[in-house]
């Protein structure tokens, strides 16, 4: 269903409208004085509104309504709801708080006001409302300001937090276009905005802030579909335990496992972001100039260190400062006082009188270039206070956009507090001003990345049919898990069940060379803590011998033949936010201490496993580590795939652990396996 009536109504009633100072139905009136469209009070206290005929109930009011805001406590909301739902209204927004965020009472009484409004869509509750500046319309609880609309969406589940953001804005010449506040989530969801916004033509870039994550899989597509064309940034709070723990008692949902949070934001192409500010600095670089084709930086400075420091910090975030050609060399030194440095950073030294010169011709150079992906003018000190080389720098990006050079600017400021308001000289023309170089620096490695990346999102997989495996709940048996596997094209290593000794004697001779023996209980999670495994058997009499110290962890005992490789980990489960999630790694005994694994919604196909693989600390490992051969990528890829795809079929399947998979440059093949089915009852 199309969000329009909320976004776009053409009438608008306040139930709970006021003129009495203090109530939210008069802030809600005030803000709403300006709408291009209708504006209807609903109030049994007063038969007029600030001179406009006011009506008892939502029944009452002449003709259709798009858009209905309530001023009224939260046991009342039902009663509205129902009425708005009789009269066909499109959407209504709920403000006041005491539904689920406050326990069970207020999960009921939620639960009471979505059966109460039928086909009518909900924001909330407990938000402060929605905002369309182009179309004047601010229904909520935060003022609009004289600021001109923009081409940023904000999607907040934090009330206050959000407003502050909002009120910011106006500050860093930020210009949102449409705000929306969710609160409680408790009908529409973020991915419904996502698409809406990503659709919308005035909608350039869209900043979510969340605090919990539902229908997480439906989140990831929506900026999965968005990203390509539209950037999602997406800040989320609650990463830690104890974040996670404010944030459900706050909102009254469960937080999401952040690594699978952003492994499904990278995976869908959203820049991830620490926090509000940092999101809105990149709002404001990805809204005021254009994206760079690449990742090579040109610094230009007065000041040699803050020069050396930027350098480091665009090396932390894979951003290249590249040495300039000694033609370009050799043109800015002619420029340049002679104790100057025109490599790159390019430090002209404090020459405070020649800024207003030097500035604008160096950006102007350097963009115009063809050696570089973006310039970073450090204005420190006199730099940022010398209004003649803001107003010459101004004119020289406008210069370059109007020939058509797409080279963005980002200026690092480096100023006292007092001489911040300069910035808006700039800032109003689209030319982001951010402070100090980390806060560049982390800035621009963000849109960077992005615009690396949004050319190779992948579209999502189809989801296969559902099916079933006809299993019991419980781990699967290793020869019947292998039997699973094997049919999404996932090998395992040769195995023999063997009962007795005898029989593994003879499996192990049959299989020849140095063999593996475990414990085949597929009860037993890890087999190593239950000194489960012996390996390097190289005689029947090691075989017997195994076999009978083995025995005490059950007569069945699985015989394999030992490979070697690099030890991989690939696994899988089911998030109760996101589904079915693949995951690979480094593996082996360690895997829990290494820690060093990424995660992927399921299913993936190959391509995007191979990525998944080269995100990896350890890649190295695999890809050729001083001079040993490099394993078989696509090969491992295969099997992360093969295991997304089993895990995203069979939704029984609520866990898959293939550790380790050796890897090598011949392929990969799991050496062992376990494959977990959820009881009955749970399905």
């Amino acid at each position: 269903m199309s969000l329009d009536s909320l976004f776009n109504p053409t009438s608008v009633a306040i139930v709970g409208a006021s003129e009495q100072p203090g109530k939210v139905g008069a802030v809600l009136w005030r803000n709403l004085s300006s709408f291009e469209g209708e504006t209807i009070p609903v109030t049994r206290s007063s038969e007029t509104v600030g001179g406009v005929r006011a009506f008892p109930s939502l029944a009452e009011v002449e003709g259709e309504l798009d858009l209905v805001v309530l001023a009224v406590p939260s046991r009342a909301a039902p009663a509205v709801a129902r009425q708005a739902a009789a009269k066909g209204v499109g959407a209504m927004v709920v403000l006041a708080g005491g539904f689920a965020e406050t326990g069970d009472e207020g999960a009921a009484l939620q639960a009471e006001l979505v059966e109460a409004a039928g086909g009518v869509r909900i924001v909330g509750p407990n938000c402060f409302g929605v905002q369309n500046m182009a179309r004047r319309l601010n229904a909520s609880i935060t003022p609009s300001g004289d600021t001109e609309p923009g081409g940023i969406a904000l999607i907040t589940q934090s009330g206050a937090y959000g407003m502050a953001i909002h009120a910011m804005a106006p500050d860093e010449h930020l210009r949102f276009g449409k705000v929306y506040s969710s609160g409680n989530k408790a009908d529409i969801a973020d991915h419904e905005v996502i698409h809406y916004l990503a659709a919308d033509p005035e909608t350039d870039v869209i900043c979510l802030l969340a605090e919990s994550v539902t229908d997480g899989a439906e989140l990831a597509a929506a900026i999965r579909e968005a990203s390509p064309t539209t950037p999602v940034i997406v800040a989320k709070t609650g990463r830690s335990d104890a974040g996670a723990r404010a944030a459900r008692s706050h909102t009254g949902s469960m937080a999401t496992n952040d690594a699978i949070f952003r492994a499904a934001m990278d995976q869908a192409g959203a820049i991830t972001v620490r926090t509000g500010l940092e999101m809105l600095d990149v709002a404001r670089v990805l809204a005021g100039q254009p994206l760079p084709a690449g990742a090579r930086a040109a610094i230009i400075t007065n000041s040699g260190g803050t020069g050396v420091e930027m350098v480091d910090m665009l090396a932390d975030v894979d951003v290249d400062v590249p040495e300039l050609s000694e033609g370009l060399r050799s043109r800015i030194a002619r420029r340049l006082p002679a104790f100057a440095s025109a490599a790159n950073p390019v430090d002209m030294t404090p020459i405070w009188p020649r800024f207003a010169e030097l500035y604008p011709w160096l950006i102007d150079t350097l963009a115009r270039s063809g050696e570089v992906d973006l310039v970073i003018p450090v204005l420190l000190q006199r730099a940022a206070m010398d209004e003649t080389n803001l107003a010459r720098i101004r004119s020289t990006v406008e210069s370059l956009r109007s020939d058509g050079i797409d080279v963005p600017v980002y200026c690092c400021w480096v100023t006292p507090r007092a001489e911040r308001p300069k910035a808006d000289l700039l800032q109003a023309a689209g030319i982001p001003c951010l402070e100090w170089p980390e806060r560049t620096a982390r800035t621009v490695g963000h849109v960077v990345r992005y615009a690396r990346s949004r050319g190779r999102i992948l579209p999502r997989p189809a989801l296969p049919a559902p099916a079933t495996t006809g299993l019991p709940g419980g781990p699967v048996p290793a020869m019947e898990a292998a039997s699973l596997l094997a049919g999404f094209g996932v090998p395992t290593v040769e195995s023999r069940l063997c009962l007795d000794e005898s029989e593994a004697v003879s499996a192990a001779a049959d299989l020849g060379g140095p063999t593996v023996m475990k414990t085949a209980d597929a009860s037993i999670y890890h087999r190593t803590e239950v000194d489960g495994v012996r390996v390097g058997l190289a005689t029947g009499s090691e075989v017997a011998a195994a076999y009978r110290d083995l025995a005490r962890l059950g007569p069945a005992v699985l015989v394999q033949p030992q490979l070697s490789g690099v030890e991989m980990v690939v696994g899988g489960l089911r998030d109760p936010d996101f589904g079915p999630v693949v995951m690979t790694g480094l593996g082996g005994m360690a895997v829990e201490v290494l820690e060093d694994v990424v995660f992927g919604l399921a299913p993936v196909e190959t391509e995007e496993a191979a990525r998944m693989i080269g995100r990896l600390r350890g890649y190295p490992l695999l890809s050729g580590y001083r001079n040993r051969p490099a394993v078989d990528i696509g090969r491992l890829a295969e099997v992360i795939s093969g295991v997304s795809r089993l895990l995203a079929t069979y939704p029984e399947i609520n866990e898959i652990d293939l550790n380790p998979v050796m890897a090598s440059k011949s392929g990969a093949v799991a050496v062992d396996w376990k494959v977990y089915v959820s009881p009955a009852s749970d399905r």
